[in-house]
């Protein structure tokens, strides 16, 4: 009976509050969700890598630029969600065209999946590493993953209220504050970081593209927990607003005491701080909601084939991502993660630009998004082998161009230039075609 009870549960369509939260998220909400999604240890990462190629004053003014101008993009985002009550597949679907839902619905789909997995298993990987905690990671996969699921199936504002606004997002700002208060009463300034920066990689704009990734990373995600705010002011602020200093708080942390350039490597930096085996709290904290996040995202791509699908979507994805992470190293997908992120991007610049020329015809917003996304691969292709080689034939091969752009030829970033030849190209299509429909 309990078999068939959960069967008729997990095919039957959500109740309407479910879709729909009876009282809608403030601002408040909002800032506490998005400064608790972007306090993840993975922030520490690429602040790390900042110095000492750069001097510390420009690390510190490249991590808050890039915080800010990532952070910008998620709340803009946001607010348009909120303005028009769509969440992503049905603003991806209004800026490519309806007939695209099904594609767009099934790419989110596994961006979610492989995102959702990466996190999983870079949780797993630093409880597994963390002294006097035990336990593989699988184990800790299997563990985080079965939170992450029943978080995810939590109605949106339970989530945001009670487990981020109560627990999660206290435990994320009492960490960057004791790490911060311990770094400089117990080590200062580090003297490496006095110095003028030893050139070489990043550079000032391969750096902002670091940090600006982070905000950046959670835009197939936002809309989905905007569209049904109380107002477009407290979505998007509120993404700008907790996004944008929390990723920044933490960068500078990374940027002056953890010594790590790698994922892998963060366990190490949790085994330090004073808090022994309670850094589980912390993992928990901020990593479980991370990968509920992304599993709610799926659940809301998967309605797109029908309500009936938005909970096995949910569980499907959240099943996948834990098998995945239980029986491989799932964080080698680390550069398939960056792609996807990198493919998306100047998608969501097209977004904001037919905010403002809505009647073009769908096709340039196609055109905009190619654009986009070969721009981004110029000047930074990643180091997915398939997606590398299929650039440098573009540019190297077929147009004789220098490839790839970055580094030594332009100072650039990447995530300005595809943001900004996405969003031109489309005005630049689209803006005579509108000025000679209108009357």
């Amino acid at each position: 009976m309990a078999v068939l009870d959960a069967a008729r549960w997990l095919s039957s369509p959500p109740r309407s509050d479910e879709l729909v939260e009876p009282r809608a998220p403030g601002m408040r909400s909002h800032v506490t969700l998005w400064a608790a999604l972007s306090m993840s240890l993975l922030v520490f990462v690429p602040g790390a890598y900042l110095v000492p190629a750069l001097p510390l004053r420009d690390a510190m003014l490249v991590a808050v630029a890039g915080s800010l101008a990532g952070a910008a993009m998620l709340g803009a985002v946001g607010a348009v969600s909120a303005k028009r009550r769509r969440n992503t597949v049905g603003l991806l679907s209004s800026t490519l065209g309806v007939p695209a839902g099904t594609l767009i619905a099934t790419t989110l789909l596994v961006r979610h999946v492989v995102w959702a997995a990466f996190t999983l298993a870079f949780a797993a990987n630093v409880a597994a590493h963390v002294p006097g905690l035990g336990g593989s990671s699988a184990f800790w996969g299997i563990a985080f993953g079965a939170l992450a699921l029943a978080l995810a199936l939590l109605p949106p504002r339970v989530f945001m209220e009670r487990w981020i606004g109560w627990f999660s997002v206290w435990v994320g700002v009492v960490l960057v504050a004791l790490v911060t208060l311990t770094g400089i009463t117990t080590y200062g300034i580090p003297i490496l970081h006095d110095a003028d920066g030893l050139g070489g990689w990043p550079t000032h704009a391969q750096g902002f593209d670091l940090i600006a990734a982070m905000p950046l990373l959670w835009l197939p995600v936002v809309a989905d927990y905007a569209y049904d705010a109380r107002s477009q002011r407290d979505a998007g602020i509120g993404a700008f607003a907790g996004s944008g200093v929390m990723t920044a708080w933490y960068a500078i942390v990374g940027i002056l005491w953890v010594f790590t350039v790698s994922a892998r490597d963060v366990a190490g930096f949790m085994s330090a701080l004073p808090i022994g085996a309670a850094a589980i709290l912390i993992v928990v904290a901020l990593q479980a909601n991370a990968v509920a996040a992304n599993l709610y995202a799926a659940s809301m791509a998967g309605g797109r084939f029908g309500y009936r699908w938005f909970r096995p979507a949910l569980i499907a994805a959240g099943v996948l991502a834990g098998a995945f992470v239980a029986g491989t190293d799932a964080l080698d997908i680390e550069d398939a993660a960056l792609l996807l992120a990198s493919i998306f991007l100047p998608l969501f610049a097209v977004v904001l630009a037919r905010v403002a020329l809505p009647a073009a015809p769908t096709a340039l917003s196609w055109l905009a998004w190619a654009a986009g996304v070969l721009a981004y691969g110029w000047i930074n292709p990643g180091d997915v082998t398939v997606w590398r080689d299929a650039m440098h034939f573009v540019f190297a091969t077929l147009l004789d161009a220098p490839f790839p752009l970055g580094g030594e030829l332009t100072r650039l970033p990447a995530t300005a230039v595809s943001f900004a030849v996405a969003a031109g190209v489309y005005v630049a299509l689209a803006w005579p075609l509108q000025w000679r429909r209108s009357p």
